[in-house]
């Protein structure tokens, strides 16, 4: 069975996805920017999980994610936000965050209650591809979530590959080596770098 995110692509090749930090700019504000931001034509959401150490996230998002934890936001109270979010959206949720508090959580548990409200997928930049596929992949599947792995320019061939055959759902292009965030524009190389692979 298909889930959002796939369906979503089917549909259209060329989507708009935006990230924004539960919890800020005040606790009770995710549901509501979820909601606006359908109405506003968005077709994916990605709900950043805030977490205290986010090194690979540049200043904006470091800021946002340090309010959103000075508020009160956690994983549990996230999940009790969105126990209902099926009820009004109807576009593809992803949440994207780090390793560490999935893990404190229980990765079957943190799986179970996604699947449980409707999320379609994780994006865990600090989760290694390998240790994803050894011991965490079959949770996924068996939860329908897709895990959206990322390249980056420094990607090998062979490694984008290797992601590609174990990839569920799309895959994340980074720009740039650097944090995320951090660039107002794209230069040559992400150009070049997004024009080396086929739409």
């Amino acid at each position: 069975m298909l889930n959002r995110i796939h369906q979503k692509l089917r549909e259209d090749k060329k989507i708009l996805s935006i990230y924004f930090t539960a919890g800020f700019p005040d606790l009770e504000d995710t549901t509501i920017i979820i909601q606006n931001l359908e109405k506003s034509g968005v077709d994916m959401i990605e709900i950043g999980l805030p977490f205290s150490d986010p090194l690979a996230d540049g200043p904006t998002i470091q800021v946002s994610s340090t309010q959103a934890l000075k508020n009160g936001m956690s994983t549990e109270l996230l999940f009790d936000q969105l126990k209902n979010i099926r009820e009004t959206i109807q576009i593809p949720l992803l949440i994207m965050g780090y390793f560490n508090p999935i893990f404190q959580y229980g990765v079957q548990a943190f799986c179970n209650k996604c699947q449980e409200i409707g999320i379609d997928g994780l994006i865990i930049p600090d989760l290694p591809i390998d240790v994803y596929q050894e011991k965490y992949k079959s949770v996924f599947e068996e939860c329908g979530l897709s895990n959206v792995l990322l390249i980056t320019p420094q990607t090998t061939d062979e490694r984008v590959r290797y992601i590609d055959s174990i990839s569920s759902g799309f895959i994340y292009m980074v720009s740039s080596a650097s944090t995320t965030g951090a660039q107002s524009g794209f230069g040559d190389e992400q150009t070049s770098y997004s024009n080396g692979f086929p739409n």
